[in-house]
């Protein structure tokens, strides 16, 4: 008696070759991850993730967006974290082009560095300080 194959076995699976398109007709080659332009994209979204996936992470970045221009100094006592574990995710968050920071004599100001964080961190509530110009 055989079994009846798997429908979710590679030998029941539909053939990664080229297909139809469904508009324009021709053949076409699917790319390797369902709705994912390119693979790459899909590994930078996966880092940025990882990057926002600690707490400590996320509530110093969310420190910074509603302080733009704060020093480590502030955004460690505004996280309650040392000043060195805060600056060691802040890193964490530059190298990832997450937050940039600027040189103020001895100290340096942190802000948001990129235009999809900022947006995606207003489309989960972060709010900005009332001295925060609006925009």
């Amino acid at each position: 008696m055989t079994a009846a194959p798997d429908r979710h076995s590679p030998a029941t699976a539909e053939p990664r070759g080229q297909v139809d398109h469904p508009v324009h007709g021709h053949a076409e080659t699917p790319p390797a991850t369902p709705g994912a332009a390119e693979p790459h994209v899909i590994e930078d979204w996966a880092e940025l993730f990882q990057a926002l996936s600690d707490a400590n992470r996320l509530r110093i970045l969310l420190a910074v967006h509603y302080t733009p221009g704060i020093c480590v100094t502030d955004l460690a006592d505004a996280v309650e974290m040392s000043a060195n574990a805060t600056s060691h995710a802040l890193a964490a968050l530059r190298v990832r082009g997450i937050v940039r920071s600027t040189r103020s004599g001895r100290e340096r100001r942190w802000s948001i560095a990129s235009e999809q964080i900022h947006a995606l961190l207003h489309q989960v509530g972060a709010t900005h300080s009332p001295l925060h110009p609006e925009h």
